[in-house]
């Protein structure tokens, strides 16, 4: 069987718009989530269902793509209690990939996605490693396994560190939706490489970053996303890449997500049926470089005019930061962070005061990322003479 990508560029198709056909997605989607298989039945027992579309799996894999079996979600979570439950589950996997016309030989899915640790259950870390041995040994070792889990949750990531250490997990993918403050970039950087240093051991091909793109809080707009993204690249490169929930809120975007994204993670060019992708935001100029902790940032220059996605240090030689609210500004003296301000929260029109002797550093779009996520007060601050 195929084995999943190495870089991911990844969305769900979710079963209610299904009018929006999974042949219908863009090909530069290479995985699609199939979601999803819920309970049904003596408990570790799901059911898909869908059987029509297994023409439309069959035209998506010879194209390319992979197809992966989410499994639970919302309400659907499963306490796999006892081995009898594992089993169950196994089997109903099973189940499905013949139902669909597939074999163990030559199964029509290409990977299993646990969603079942859903609205607070607590993992088995015993009976999920189990479980994913268990499919890997029946369709091979190359069958995927992943699970979207909660960046917040340290159940989910005690569970996925042991099946990552073990090489039983293909990668783990980090919801960052659908709850207070998942859309900020500034926490989907930081909590990203929590979870690459103290979840995935330092691999970031183990990590994959869940977007949301809904008109609604919470949700990210695909500035946020594109900023995010180029954010969390610059620092980990090997970063196993993105997914989108859901396809019928790119549908209504207009397929933006599958036109900007993947091309910055899989470093090709789109499919030639989807619109040209914009002029990519100013690449930062050579030069010189800031310094907080261990993470570094280009320096656009010293009492010049902010650009978009650009880090500015300002001296005293201006009372004021000359910048309009759509950024972060640090205030340092004596070499160490002593403030942060937050512009674009606190909506500040006016600039930030620069204390005599020190400076301040003032990032938009990707550079006010940065700093949230690596300025804190008393860090060191290195780079600016």
């Amino acid at each position: 069987m195929a084995r999943l990508p190495n870089k991911i560029a990844a969305v769900y198709w979710t079963r209610w718009n299904s009018a929006i056909r999974l042949t219908q997605v863009p090909q530069s989607y290479n995985v699609l989530y199939l979601f999803a298989a819920g309970r049904s039945g003596a408990n570790g027992r799901i059911e898909w269902g869908m059987n029509d579309i297994a023409a439309d799996i069959k035209t998506v894999r010879a194209r390319g793509q992979r197809v992966v079996l989410s499994t639970g979600g919302e309400g659907q979570g499963i306490n796999f209690t006892s081995r009898a439950v594992s089993q169950r589950f196994v089997d109903s996997v099973v189940r499905i990939n013949s139902e669909l016309g597939g074999t163990l030989a030559d199964p029509l899915i290409d990977g299993v996605d646990f969603n079942t640790f859903e609205a607070g259950a607590t993992p088995n870390t015993v009976e999920y490693l189990w479980m994913f041995e268990e499919l890997k040994r029946l369709f091979g070792r190359d069958f995927g396994i992943t699970a979207p889990a909660a960046p917040w949750k340290a159940v989910d990531q005690a569970m996925i560190r042991e099946a990552l250490s073990k090489n039983l997990m293909t990668y783990a993918g980090l919801q960052f939706y659908d709850g207070p403050g998942l859309a900020d970039p500034a926490y989907i950087v930081n909590a990203t490489r929590d979870w690459v240093k103290n979840v995935a051991g330092g691999d970031a091909s183990k990590i994959v970053v869940g977007f949301g793109m809904e008109n609604m809080s919470n949700y990210s707009s695909i500035e946020q996303i594109l900023a995010a993204w180029r954010t969390i690249e610059k620092e980990f490169p090997t970063i196993g890449g993105a997914f989108l929930w859901q396809h019928k809120s790119d549908y209504d975007h207009g397929w933006v997500f599958a036109q900007e994204l993947p091309p910055l993670i899989l470093a090709i060019a789109v499919p030639g049926q989807l619109a040209a992708t914009p002029p990519p935001a100013p690449t930062q100029p050579p030069g010189p470089v800031v310094r907080i902790g261990s993470a570094c940032y280009p320096l656009a220059g010293v009492d010049i005019t902010r650009e978009r996605n650009r880090l500015v240090a300002y001296t005293d030689n201006v009372r004021l930061t000359p910048t309009d609210p759509y950024g972060c500004e640090v205030i340092v003296t004596g070499g160490k962070v002593q403030d942060i301000n937050d512009r674009q929260v606190y909506e500040a029109t006016r600039g930030t005061p620069i204390p005599e002797g020190g400076f301040v550093l003032s990032g938009h779009g990707e550079a006010r990322i940065w700093l949230l996520a690596n300025a804190q007060v008393g860090a060191l601050v290195e780079g600016i003479a």
